[in-house]
């Protein structure tokens, strides 16, 4: 106004979304957080304690178990939050106690309900509720209607603390999901669980970068940074056996090529006749081996275009991602040279 220059219509929101129109391959735009203001303030202030941020192995690792699940459909939608505070483990060592023999619970139920043990988890250390966990687990969600195992596993994480001896814990376990199948959240979950990353750490130089600019971490994370604190459970990131290195060099999950099937007695009393359909199993020759998984992101995609779904992209950049339409090829020179002598 001093100077009699138009108002700049641009707002704070209206350049990030220029930007990231500029930069389609990274997410300048984050997933809308309710306590940005608080994590701003911490991040600014000084602490006495070195956090631990995720490295970008640690990122890699969970980023390859999580495509893997994804790749064979096994979307984890529902949510697990576990506060170790209130099961009183007030240390890592005996919140890691705990946290076992509530994975091992948990395997154990699956099991019993013939689904494939699928989940990965992330911990944390936050000044608001000290450490704590988040676990997104899969439980095989309808698509159309509402599944009654989301309701069953709820009320059994509920009520695992007073089942174990914790006590009546109303706080210490949060089961968070929709009802019914929702694909897009299998991500949403996994940015937010390495959502305290290492802020400066590269993933891809200047001049390897179509763009000339270092790749960030954090580049490629939608969700925007939080301290995560000192956290001294291990593994930092970590998933079930089912989606370890050891089912990706098979390529496939266990229990996923096949239903499984209930566990029979070591020794029969009885034996059992095998039905003509299990003879002709046993005869039918073996299938050839699947290729080992390997994800986008350890074949040197930096792109978040390639790393995640389109339907996860688009909620968070707000950009469409349509393909240019095909421009037609400029005519020949022997076509131009027939009109001419025509």
């Amino acid at each position: 106004m001093m100077w009699d220059e138009p108002p700049d219509r641009l707002s704070n929101s209206g350049y990030i979304q220029m930007y990231q129109a500029q930069r389609p391959d990274t997410f300048v735009k984050k997933l809308p957080s309710r306590r940005w203001a608080e994590r701003s303030s911490r991040a600014s202030s000084s602490s006495p304690s070195i956090p631990t941020f995720i490295t970008e192995k640690e990122f890699a690792e969970h980023y390859t178990a999580a495509a893997f699940a994804g790749h064979h459909d096994l979307t984890c939608e529902t949510s697990v939050t576990l506060w170790w505070g209130a099961l009183g483990a007030r240390d890592g060592a005996s919140a890691q106690r705990v946290f076992t023999q509530f994975r091992k619970h948990l395997n154990e139920w699956m099991y019993e309900r013939h689904l494939p043990t699928v989940y990965f988890f992330g911990h944390e250390n936050s000044q608001r509720i000290g450490l704590h966990t988040h676990l997104a687990l899969y439980l095989c969600l309808s698509t159309h209607t509402r599944s009654p195992q989301r309701d069953e596993f709820r009320r059994w994480a509920m009520e695992w603390p007073e089942r174990n001896g914790y006590g009546s814990c109303p706080r210490a376990i949060r089961v968070t999901g929709p009802a019914k199948r929702t694909r897009w959240l299998h991500w949403h979950h996994f940015h937010y669980q390495v959502k305290g990353y290492d802020p400066q750490a590269i993933v891809r130089r200047a001049y390897n970068s179509p763009f000339g600019t270092d790749v960030l971490l954090g580049e490629l994370i939608a969700w925007p940074w939080q301290d995560p604190g000192v956290v001294t459970m291990m593994p930092r990131l970590g998933s079930c056996l089912n989606l370890g290195p050891a089912r990706r060099e098979i390529g496939i999950p266990k229990h996923c090529d096949e239903l499984r099937n209930p566990p029979q007695p070591k020794r029969p009393v009885v034996p059992r006749v095998m039905s003509l359909g299990e003879q002709l199993r046993c005869l039918r020759q073996p299938e050839a081996p699947r290729p080992p998984f390997i994800s986008r992101y350890e074949d040197g995609w930096r792109d978040v275009r390639w790393l995640y779904p389109r339907e996860f992209n688009t909620r968070v950049t707000k950009l469409s991602y349509e393909p240019e339409p095909p421009r037609r090829p400029p005519p020949s020179d022997d076509f131009m040279l027939e009109i001419e002598l025509i």
